[in-house]
């Protein structure tokens, strides 16, 4: 492979900084107390640490992770968060918490997530894994953070074979004391990945690469076999963790799971390290290729402008990133993490359904702990039955065929197909899918109702509905959100053509139906019609069920909801469809009945030609073009991506005959479901 001669500064977002190499734990699932390569770093000033964090920022690094080591080794760690935080940042930091009770009021309110490690609630089990007998202080330090209030602590329980029967005790302590626990996995990078190894092992006598990144042949060897009987993958760990899903106060990561399950040891590792994250050493230099797997390095003595473009950064990038040995079955989340957001597959699918519950918790169902009641089981039931769906029923797509792509797409002359939706898509709603930059901005995505909920929905509901109501509606978020996805998924992908969505459909229908009655005559309950009237006519209800929600000003689903029916609704129900919507949605469903269909392509609006370099939109659509237009926007700077989505959907509204033409593969799917 052939190194790329530049670096797309507007793609390098995020920064783990590894402000220090020093720790004072000894945990035996980490190798930064253990491996000399760690050792005798100078460590940047407070005036040096900011130069870092400034450039950082120029190169449109956006969010920053402190780590270690323990952060709070550092001499002026106090002073450096607070200094990414005065530049916009997002900021993260994560400690033991055995010294940070001295930098809580320094630290707290200038970090997004404060993130403490506690994996066990025993002082002998904890001396065991991590080496020191300091169980007491990470607890006060806990205790001291929820006392400030502030709201960002999140603690961190690796799960093992050494701990996983501890799991209802550390739940328990998460619900007296209202904080979540992110129950994880643990990362893959050397030894058996489900044991915590005793301390006296070095990582020097376990590496698995030279010095130099060739492997050992014995080591890889090694690696490949274990990934079948990784335990987190499909043991008894893996269904504890998958049992805590709708549990209040713990915090389940679906994506992380789906993605070691279906690990393929000998494929390359689509890892971000170096491409949208930097990982940045004690002394400021970028080290190589990441943290986990570091044995080279590109030393801070020129600005990061330079560095990111420096010859060694870019070869390790292209040539060796995601493709060296040890990459192969790694499965390091922070790294990895990244590229769930670009690559629009089921993990992608597990990553935004899995953010939805997390949602939910903390914004709704965690504050009604414990007397919001909620039927775990059955929950468990649906998610199990919509895991089936997306693991067996739906196609596996393959890699896309540039790194770039968010998925695998096929030209069709007039448009094109993925793998995923049913139906063509036009070559407009593919350009918008890269308007947002990730796949959280993709249009036929079953996350873009659910967004909805917990953006607008249930905030509105909070302000409209007496206590007893409002708890009603919360209650019934988890079992919603599961049947509108089994019900967008077989109503609008591949594969479902012969499954039967119509009790998923059903549940949320009575959801719409519920709330919908329970709204009083005031303002802010017609945010909350337009939410569930998007619902309703996504899913083909019936026009006469949607009558009650009807809202005929202008709102901004509007057009997304206009283009579903086109796509989905019998020419029968089209004009009652059109009662329902603001009069600039129905126009393009009235006129689809009333008018024949236009021979001339639609023009674009001026500063959509201008951005895209062309006017109009292709008629006959060629892979050539199709690329050139996704790399003319994501070359766009953000600010000219704001709106073009939107843009491009009214564009193709005015052709709508041609939009309902795309929608002949699904409209036998409403006749069997609806």
């Amino acid at each position: 492979m052939t190194a790329s001669t530049t670096t797309d500064r507007g793609r390098l977002t995020s920064a783990r900084f590894y402000i220090t190499f020093r720790c004072n734990s000894l945990c035996g699932y980490c190798n930064v107390w253990q491996d000399d390569k760690f050792k005798g770093y100078e460590e940047l000033t407070l005036e040096r640490a900011r130069r870092i964090l400034d450039e950082l920022y120029e190169l449109g690094v956006r969010y920053v992770d402190f780590t270690g080591g323990e952060p709070v080794l550092h001499p002026h760690i106090d002073g450096i968060v607070q200094y990414a935080k005065s530049l916009g940042m997002a900021v993260e930091i994560t400690s033991n918490g055995i010294r940070f009770a001295q930098h809580i009021d320094a630290i707290v309110p200038y970090v997004d997530t404060m993130n403490v490690s506690l994996d066990t609630l025993r002082p002998d089990r904890y001396r065991q894994i991590r080496g020191v007998p300091t169980l007491d202080r990470a607890l006060d330090v806990i205790r001291k953070v929820i006392a400030t209030g502030s709201g960002n602590l999140k603690l961190i329980c690796v799960v093992t074979r050494e701990n996983v029967d501890e799991i209802p005790d550390l739940l328990r302590f998460a619900h007296e004391n209202r904080i979540t626990v992110y129950f994880s996995g643990m990362f893959e990078y050397f030894d058996e990945q489900d044991t915590v190894r005793d301390t006296n092992r070095t990582a020097r006598k376990l590496k698995l690469i030279e010095q130099n990144g060739k492997p050992l042949a014995d080591a890889v060897a090694g690696r490949a076999g274990r990934m079948d009987e990784s335990e987190p993958t499909g043991g008894p760990i893996a269904e504890e963790l998958i049992r805590l899903l709708h549990q209040p106060f713990a915090l389940v990561n679906l994506h992380f799971r789906k993605y070691m399950e279906t690990l393929d040891p000998s494929a390359p590792t689509d890892c971000y390290a170096n491409k949208r994250i930097l990982t940045v050493g004690p002394d400021g230099r970028l080290v190589l290729p990441c943290y986990h797997a570091f044995d080279n390095s590109v030393a801070w003595d020129r600005p990061l402008r330079e560095l990111v473009e420096d010859p060694e950064f870019l070869r390790v990038r292209d040539e060796e990133v995601g493709h060296r040995s040890e990459c192969r079955s790694c499965t390091v989340f922070p790294y990895i993490g990244l590229s769930f957001s670009h690559r629009f597959d089921k993990v992608f699918l597990y990553q935004a359904l899995s953010e939805e519950i997390a949602k939910f918790k903390r914004q709704f169902t965690n504050p009604l702990f414990p007397r919001l009641a909620l039927d775990l089981d059955r929950l468990h039931a649906r998610y199990r039955e919509l895991e089936q769906l997306i693991d067996q029923v739906l196609p596996t797509p393959r890699p896309p065929r540039s790194a770039d792509h968010f998925y695998r797409f096929e030209t069709t002359g007039t448009g094109v197909r993925s793998e995923f939706a049913a139906g063509e898509l036009s070559i407009a709603e593919l350009v918008g899918d890269y308007a947002h930059g990730e796949c959280w901005g993709i249009q036929r995505s079953p996350h873009t109702w659910i967004r909805l909920l917990y953006r607008d929905l249930v905030p509105a509901l909070r302000e409209l509905l007496p206590e007893e109501a409002y708890e009603s509606v919360v209650g019934e978020l988890y079992e919603v959100q599961l049947a509108w996805w089994y019900a967008y998924l077989t109503r609008y992908y591949r594969g479902t053509e012969q499954i039967d969505g119509t009790a998923a459909e059903e549940t949320v229908a009575a959801f719409l139906a519920r709330t919908g009655a329970l709204l009083p005559d005031a303002p802010g309950a017609t945010r909350v019609r337009e939410v569930l009237l998007h619902a309703g006519c996504v899913l083909g209800l019936s026009p006469e069920t949607l009558a009650p929600l009807a809202v005929r000003t202008p709102f901004p689903e509007a057009a997304l909801i206009a283009k579903h029916l086109l796509l989905i609704a019998p020419d029968a129900e089209l004009p009652g469809y059109a009662e329902l919507l603001p009069d600039e949605a129905a126009e393009p469903l009235r006129r689809v009945l009333l008018a024949p269909p236009a021979g001339d392509a639609a023009p674009l609006d001026p500063e959509t030609a201008r951005l895209l370099g062309q006017e109009p939109l292709p008629a006959i659509v060629d892979g050539a073009t199709a690329e050139k237009l996704i790399a003319a926007v994501t070359a766009l700077p953000p600010e000219d991506r704001t709106g073009l989505a939107a843009r491009l959907l009214t564009h193709e509204l005015r052709t709508p005959h041609t939009v309902r033409g795309r929608g002949a593969e699904l409209r036998p799917r409403a006749l069997t479901t609806g």
